[in-house]
């Protein structure tokens, strides 16, 4: 049923001739990720290519949420002395990803929120991923991914459509408990998880990507990469509540946590690290958000 529905919803973004090409850079920097045995100095050098994805890298690596004493000049002490591979992979991807999407002509879209809530995700599934048993080295790493490029649709649609997503931004501020994607629905006749499902498809976004966008919606799905889908959701849900009680009132957040092994005591745990962490993950949030 539900995919029947994308189906038909598809031609509001294909029968566009405005939506941007993947960027060139972006297609480099993921070949190169995509290998199991990363070439660091190749990727640095390709990063350092784009200046604004340059700057802003080096800045969150020189933000106090890490610490770091010494000051960081290349992404190569970025990867090696302070973040890690995998979180300048999933930041370099996601910020030329977001770079060929504007965004002007929708007011109440908020560059700073939008990065928040990116950088919640991915962490959170980071920290969650480490819990479920599932036999995948590399799920940590693709679980932060998918945390960071979970609302990538939200820019689609905010450039495909500024005057009703300004009136879903608007109605959202208006009603917070409000669900974004049936105010979507609503009003632009798609959500940002089948414009993420459609442009995915159209920029050959890695299939882990492809099946977490197209199946997000389906509680029931078991098939290939269902566990990443299941943590998403629970993310999502997870940055939106503030306290776990609120969150484990919906009984399908219930399902998912049940089906990926997640306890109620993992989620507080986590719940009570990442509003000590709030002020500094929306300090980098405002790093990421510089044009």
């Amino acid at each position: 049923m539900y995919q029947r529905i994308l189906k038909e919803k598809r031609g509001k973004i294909r029968g566009l001739t405005d939506l941007p090409p993947f960027p060139a850079i972006g297609q480099k920097i993921m070949a190169l990720i995509s290998n199991e045995h990363v070439d660091i100095p190749k990727l640095s050098k390709t990063i350092e290519q784009d200046p604004a994805v340059f700057s802003r890298i080096i800045g969150v690596a020189n933000s106090a949420y890490f610490g770091c004493p010494d000051k960081i000049y290349t992404i190569r002490h970025a990867i090696v002395r302070v973040l890690g591979l995998c979180m300048v992979k999933s930041l370099a991807l996601g910020m030329v990803l977001n770079e060929p999407f504007k965004h002007e002509a929708c007011p109440e879209f908020n560059m700073d929120k939008y990065w928040f809530n990116s950088l919640l995700t991915a962490l959170v599934a980071q920290r969650l991923s480490r819990y479920i048993k599932i036999g995948q080295p590399d799920f940590q790493d693709r679980a932060y991914l998918a945390g960071m490029l979970n609302n990538l649709g939200e820019l689609v649609l905010t450039h495909l459509y500024p005057s009703e997503m300004n009136d879903v931004f608007r109605q959202m501020e208006q009603q917070p408990a409000s669900n974004q994607q049936e105010l979507e629905n609503d009003i632009v006749g798609i959500n940002s998880f089948e414009a993420s499902a459609i442009l995915a498809q159209r920029w050959h976004l890695p299939s882990d990507l492809q099946v977490m966008y197209n199946h997000y919606h389906e509680l029931d799905y078991a098939g290939e990469h269902w566990q990443l889908m299941h943590l998403v959701r629970v993310c999502n849900h997870f940055i939106n509540h503030e306290n776990s009680d609120e969150l484990m009132s919906h009984i399908d957040i219930q399902l998912s946590l049940n089906k990926l092994g997640l306890t109620e005591g993992q989620v507080n745990k986590l719940q009570l690290k990442m509003s000590n962490d709030r002020q500094d993950i929306e300090n980098l949030a405002n790093v990421l958000a510089m044009a």
